[in-house]
């Protein structure tokens, strides 16, 4: 049984940190790897990996194939989050509901920013 949770949990941590155009490329690896066996018969899949990855970008008869190998470029993606922290001069906010009375909600600060991480940064007093 652990070892089926093992795996589970490998494949949803793979198919969630890795990108779904990387993992639709996995049999080229195989494929080129088959390529670099009918060239060269004594070499293992070890050597192909270290070739492949770990040896730099290195521009031989085959670079454009190699491009085409997963995990071999990286895919940048920006990604932001806007967070709204309510201030003093925080708007009114008017909730109307059919049938109900109007209410008017103001945010109330909660905390200064600015006094809330000073003490952090202070010297230990005595």
């Amino acid at each position: 049984m652990g070892k089926v949770n093992a795996i589970v949990l490998l494949s949803l941590y793979i198919s969630v940190n890795t990108d779904v155009r990387d993992l639709v490329r996995v049999p080229v690896l195989f494929e080129h790897f088959s390529e670099h066996r009918q060239e060269d018969k004594d070499i293992s899949f070890a050597d192909f990996i270290i070739f492949h990855y770990f040896s730099g970008d290195i521009r031989d008869a085959d670079f454009e194939r190699d491009q085409q190998l997963p995990f071999k470029r990286t895919h940048c993606e920006m990604t932001s989050a806007t967070i709204a922290v309510p201030t003093e001069n925080s708007p009114v906010i008017v909730c109307r509901a059919v049938g109900a009375l109007e209410k008017t909600v103001r945010f109330a600060p909660f905390f200064s920013s600015s006094s809330a991480r000073n003490p952090i940064w202070q010297p230990p007093r005595a």
